[in-house]
């Protein structure tokens, strides 16, 4: 994972010495931790868009998971301070219908690709007949569909989205705005922040009997915690305490499994707070294990249910809701083992402990 960390920051090195402010003391602080995350967008749009095709404008956004992963960094610093700053709820939503056409494309091509592998496993076990043969044939034909169907509606969102001639503006809306915001005055916002988005997570009502809007949508919300954590750039130090000295030692244990080595695990220290606030990097792992077990068993649902759609030919259909009874308990136990674990009210403590 540190190589990856470090190819990001080769290549978004320059951009980011353009655009970040050169000092970095008293209030600038918190403006250039959102303005970093702007200035590798940048790199996206050019700023005569008629000299780039849309379609190479898409195609370098769907290469690989950069934007998104930079999308969702800039989303969830916007989403933190909107109450602060209503005013920048404006770029968020524009950030977030890109996003979200990337996301919708993303699912489209996973399908494409969750029916190819199932298939094949399938057809590795037992040859098909040749019924079973045209029945898959006719299933990766349908999601193919759906995924040009995908990309059409992405390259219409990309045509209308302001997002490239409006991220200088809100370079200089985030600097206006936080003139005078000391960095105490942030220490004690965003741990407020902080712990009312877990306050959410914790006692919010969830139907999970509804794949979209139930399980997904507490996936959600608790994956904005990590993202945060990495977007705050060094606001919120994750620390490696002794051994056995974790809040909750029963998690120590993780720190064995690949969900100690998620890159939302292990956030790079690239750019210090002078106040910031340290967490346990083992309550972290319990989040990010929560958030990687619910989001494979979505996936596979939804790969389920595409392939479904995809037999009875409906293109546009909505599957996103349905989940089996078993999928639905296991998520169920997946919500109840990290709340049983304590892990979400131990990181709330900390960060009440830790003074602006």
């Amino acid at each position: 994972m540190q190589k990856v960390h470090l190819h990001s920051c080769i290549v978004l090195a320059a951009t980011v010495s353009i655009w970040a402010p050169q000092a970095r003391a008293g209030d600038e602080e918190t403006a250039a931790r959102i303005t970093r995350q702007i200035a590798p967008l940048v790199t996206f749009f050019q700023p005569d868009r008629s000299k780039v095709p849309t379609e190479t404008l898409v195609d370098s956004l769907i290469d690989g998971k950069a934007a998104r992963t930079q999308l969702f960094r800039l989303e969830s610093l916007l989403r933190l301070y909107r109450r602060a700053f209503p005013d920048l709820e404006k770029y968020r939503r524009e950030v977030k219908e890109l996003e979200d056409g990337l996301g919708d494309y993303a699912f489209a091509t996973d399908s494409v690709n969750f029916a190819r592998d199932k298939f094949n496993r399938e057809n590795e076990t037992q040859a098909p007949s040749a019924a079973r043969k045209a029945e898959q044939e006719k299933v990766l034909a349908g999601l193919e569909r759906k995924k040009a169907v995908a990309r059409r509606v992405l390259t219409k969102r990309v045509e209308k989205s302001r997002l490239g001639a409006d991220l200088p503006q809100l370079r200089s809306v985030v600097i206006s705005r936080f003139a005078g915001w000391s960095p105490s005055k942030d220490l004690a916002y965003v741990k407020v922040e902080l712990q009312r988005l877990l306050k959410d997570v914790r006692d919010g009502r969830f139907d999970f009997n509804r794949l979209e809007d139930g399980i997904h949508e507490f996936r959600r919300r608790l994956r904005w915690f990590p993202v945060l954590i990495d977007s705050l750039d060094g606001l919120i130090l994750v620390r490696d305490d002794p051994p056995m000295a974790c809040a909750v030692p029963a998690l120590k244990t993780l720190g064995e499994s690949e969900v100690a080595k998620h890159r939302y695990s292990n956030p790079p220290l690239r750019f210090p707070a002078t106040r910031s606030c340290p967490i346990s990097r083992c309550l972290l792992w319990q989040v990010v294990k929560t958030t990687n077990d619910i989001g494979n068993l979505k996936d596979e649902a939804q790969g389920n249910a595409a392939i479904a759609a995809a037999l009875d030919d409906d293109i546009d259909v909505a599957v996103g809701n349905y989940v089996t009874a078993e999928q639905s308990a296991s998520a169920r136990a997946m919500r109840a083992e990290i709340l049983s674990s304590r892990a979400l009210d131990s990181v709330m403590t900390q960060l009440s402990s830790c003074q602006p």
